[in-house]
């Protein structure tokens, strides 16, 4: 028979087990966190007891409140440029400071490696080792490999087949144009046209997106569709969650199978025949050409895991970009106007949007590039793990110490709305990025005479910046100046432009326009 006091520790025993665990817990992160070097590093408070600041991060419903792009900026006005954070038991750093940039990216870039858990994943996606996720040596290699085929040289082979499709596009908009009351998600159908622009440019497949669906369509909308926080967690914190039978794994798998199967048979045909001289060259064409020198030429198997990482990278991004440039015209139509009198001032003796034209069109260059700091392509780049201590260096002259294996977050968004560096930040303003303007020289004076290259990273920066990205800026300016010749796109009372996270990129929540001809 149990004695009351044996009855007694049997009921109490789970809750003390509980209070134990607890405590311990308790224990080791105010003990890590009081003495942990990074601890001296200003930064906001933690909001919760178990995933500290990480709650304000993932909890950020910018869709719903607009507050974007919070808590980062607010942490940025109150603790300048190097902040650091807890994130259940670790700290981390979130770099904003020009100089600490600097050194990340480029000075020291070598101790900097992007995070294991994000070069998976890419790794995953595409198939294998490409741009997005190798580092060191085999990262090198194949940049050097790559970059002669983003030339501007080679561009200017790209800028007939972003014409070509972008006036596909306003062959399908003239049926909206003359039905004011019909509404259309404008984001969907730069989807659509940037996916086309992408097949054909990147290994001569259209996917004829734009015409209607199809499973390679859907297989490629699949991959890029957004993830619960279930995948995320799963596939941060185990191993084989890839080959788990869930329905979203098994149709990711079965998407990713067919898009390989494409691009395989794709490259397959251009191995055994000559490239017919009336076709437009393609990326793949480039890097299987014969006659490239040999540091520039792919197998079949590194073009597959290159094609795979272009379109994904340069697909979504580049439709997320045309959203905002349009949101942004019609939220200014004073700016909408100047922009079009430039598209027409450039083709007015009868020509039409080619290579020789894009130089013309600065301010709608600068349109582009003010869209991109206010919602940049990628909202947070890579994290960054520091392979070795360092010193971090700051603006102010007073480096901090980084233990090795830190965390280094960089949110591109947050730095670009800096009201230490950009004069009227929630303001768009493209004069800001035309030389001699009043704008201008109010950033400038800002950043006390130095350029912008560490405080405006749309495509980041350094070894590991954004390849395409001449590539990108001239589709855009393509498909930009085309559009606004032709029609204007006007924001209906359903839309709802708060931005949303969608992967890495942030869109618009619903992009609701009526389009409307220009006579």
């Amino acid at each position: 028979m149990l004695s009351p006091l044996d009855l007694s520790a049997t009921v109490v025993s789970p809750l003390g087990i509980a209070g134990l665990v607890g405590g311990v817990f308790a224990y080791l992160l105010v003990t890590r966190i009081a003495f942990h070097p990074l601890s001296v590093v200003p930064g906001p408070k933690s909001s919760h007891w178990f995933f500290g600041s990480l709650s304000d991060i993932i909890g950020a419903r910018w869709s719903d409140d607009g507050h974007y792009p919070e808590p980062q900026l607010s942490w940025i006005k109150k603790f300048n440029g190097v902040i650091c954070y807890r994130a259940v038991m670790e700290l981390r750093i979130m770099i904003a400071d020009p100089e600490a940039l600097k050194h990340v990216f480029t000075t020291n870039g070598e101790n900097y490696l992007r995070a294991e858990l994000s070069r998976s994943f890419l790794r995953d996606l595409v198939g294998g080792d490409g741009l997005l996720s190798t580092e060191g040596e085999e990262h090198t290699h194949q940049r050097k490999m790559l970059v002669p085929h983003f030339g501007f040289g080679k561009i200017k082979e790209f800028v007939d087949v972003f014409a070509t499709h972008a006036a596909t596009l306003c062959n399908k908009l003239n049926e909206l144009a003359h039905q004011p009351n019909v509404t259309v998600d404008m984001h969907a159908y730069f989807t659509e046209l940037t996916l086309d622009i992408i097949g054909v440019s990147t290994f001569g497949y259209n996917f004829k997106a734009m015409s209607g669906s199809s499973p390679v369509v859907d297989a490629m909308k699949l991959l890029l569709s957004p993830r619960s926080a279930f995948y995320l967690v799963g596939k941060a914190v185990i191993p084989t969650f890839s080959s788990w039978p869930l329905l979203r794994l098994v149709n990711e798998r079965k998407a990713k199978k067919m898009l390989y199967q494409t691009v395989d048979d794709v490259i397959a045909a251009k191995l055994k025949s000559k490239r017919d001289v009336n076709r437009p060259v393609d990326l793949v064409d480039l890097m299987l050409d014969e006659n490239a020198h040999a540091e520039h030429k792919v197998t079949a198997e590194e073009a597959r895991t290159h094609v795979m990482t272009f379109m994904l990278a340069g697909h979504e991004t580049t439709s997320t970009t045309l959203s905002w440039v349009f949101t942004l015209f019609a939220q200014h139509p004073h700016i909408d106007a100047l922009a079009r009198e430039e598209a027409r001032a450039a083709t007015a003796n009868g020509g039409t949007i080619g290579w020789n034209t894009l130089g013309e069109m600065k301010y709608i260059t600068a349109c582009i590039q003010e869209a991109l700091r206010l919602y940049p392509t990628v909202a947070a780049l890579a994290p960054r793990v520091a392979e070795q201590d360092d010193y971090l260096p700051r603006s102010d002259g007073k480096p901090i110490f980084i233990p090795k294996g830190t965390v280094i977050a960089i949110n591109t968004a947050a730095m670009h709305r800096n009201p230490q560096y950009w004069s009227q930040p929630e303001v768009y303003l493209p004069e800001r990025f035309i030389e001699g303007t009043d704008a201008f020289l109010a950033d400038k004076a800002l950043r006390n005479g130095q350029g912008n290259t560490y405080y405006y990273m749309p495509f980041s920066v350094g070894a590991k910046n954004c390849i395409g990205m001449r590539f990108a800026m001239a589709e855009l300016q393509v498909v930009v100046a085309t559009l606004l010749l032709q029609y204007s796109f006007r924001l209906t009372d359903q839309a709802n432009v708060n931005p949303k996270m969608v992967g890495v990129s942030i869109k618009p929540v619903h992009l609701d326009m009526t389009v409307h001809s220009i006579a």
